[in-house]
């Protein structure tokens, strides 16, 4: 296989950065998104070192400002009471309470970066625990719009209904291995055109906008899938109230239809029957243990998705061989969603237009059996709100 390209990006991935950088740039990032709640909150962080000082307790791995805002969000979720709770739209929602307008000549920016200061010094008993041995959980389903495309790709190459088989690494509550489960829109944003696909009804809806013609995409009939399993060091059970609390504090507490669509997936997984079977490990070192539950007589489809940002520049190639050795014996392809700033461990042609920052765009490439190279099959929104395909269909 061709050696690893990297993305070109003159940005550090964000590793590299100061914390207190990571947090204006995690504002800059999110507020991009409307993400106004947290961005003014990590302004605000960025400036108070004794905020800063708090994420001393996480590992290395995971001192990134999601992991603080979602230790805040979970205890708020959890009923904590606090003024700072009024804040989110999501702890409203809960709870069933309404926030009061603010008083003539308040400063609402400067109220909320208050109140999430006290918050996390007087409630720093409870959050020290969670940012020292919770890691960040996001499963994302939005990015089930580009996974539904590259899945009908690969399983087209062996001909209509032929089954394939998914091992999803990092794979949280292993939503996105429930794919099939969801409806999905697809507007081109040229003319506004629309392709629905997935399964009719779902409680949970994927509205996508395709930059591009919606021709491009591969016909969307979910295939047969023979077997689904998932890897994650922490894995989340969907029947777990503070499990699936954690997952849900890892959301943006601003952005309801986010929040509302997870709590809709995890409804489906626990009322799926023949779950996924999720194994907790290594996604290196036992990738090669749980790949062997999986009858070998099928196609073997690993992928993950904003996990290998977690994983050192080295693992991450680790990932990359473990993932090729799997293909010595059986039928496997690599198919992942990553932010190639941010994993330059792994083979991600550039993109056919390159964007300013890398940081925004998602990598999706698929090596083949037999050594084939990588090829870039979409880039997309890292939620999924848009997609650009750009391999042939």
């Amino acid at each position: 296989m061709a050696e690893p390209v990297a993305e070109p990006s003159a940005e550090p991935s964000p590793d590299e950065l100061p914390l207190a950088d990571q947090f204006r740039q995690f504002a800059a990032a999110v507020e991009g998104d409307g993400a106004v709640t947290y961005a003014v909150i990590c302004r605000g962080v960025a400036e108070d070192p004794e905020l800063l000082a708090l994420m001393e307790q996480a590992p290395l791995a995971q001192r990134r400002p999601n992991l603080l805002l979602a230790a805040v969000h979970f205890l708020l979720l959890g009923g904590v009471a606090h003024p700072l709770a009024a804040h989110y739209d999501t702890v409203r929602l809960v709870t069933g309470t309404t926030r009061a307008p603010p008083p003539p000549g308040a400063d609402p920016v400067a109220e909320l970066v208050a109140d999430f200061r006290d918050f996390c010094l007087t409630k720093r008993a409870e959050l020290l625990p969670l940012i020292a041995v919770r890691s960040t959980q996001t499963n994302e389903v939005g990015r089930c719009a580009a996974l539904l495309p590259a899945l009908c790709a690969i399983a087209a190459s062996y001909g209509e209904g032929q089954p394939i088989s998914l091992l999803d690494l990092g794979t949280s509550a292993g939503l996105n291995l429930l794919f099939d489960r969801y409806a999905y829109t697809y507007r081109q944003r040229a003319d506004g055109a629309v392709l629905e696909a997935g399964a009719d009804g779902s409680p949970v809806r994927l509205d996508c906008t395709v930059r591009g013609e919606l021709a491009a995409l591969p016909p969307l009939r979910p295939p047969p899938v023979a077997a689904r399993a998932g890897l994650d060091r922490q894995p989340i059970d969907p029947d777990s109230e503070d499990a699936a609390r954690w997952l849900l504090a890892c959301q943006w507490p601003d952005n309801l239809p986010r929040f509302i669509r997870l709590r809709a997936a995890l409804a489906i997984a626990r009322t799926t029957t023949g779950r996924p079977a999720i194994f907790e490990g290594d996604l290196v070192d036992d990738l090669d243990a749980v790949a062997a539950t999986i009858d070998d007589s099928r196609p073997l489809v690993v992928f993950h998705s904003w996990v290998a940002a977690y994983l050192s520049e080295g693992r991450q190639g680790e990932l990359v061989r473990a993932v090729q050795a799997l293909g010595a014996t059986r039928l496997v392809h690599h198919l992942y969603a990553e932010a190639p700033n941010e994993t330059r461990g792994l083979p991600t042609p550039p993109s056919p237009h390159p964007r300013p920052s890398s940081d925004l765009a998602t990598a999706l490439v698929h090596i083949g059996p037999g050594g084939a190279p990588p090829v870039r099959l979409a880039d997309m929104h890292p939620h999924g709100i848009w997609l650009q395909w750009w391999a042939p269909a």
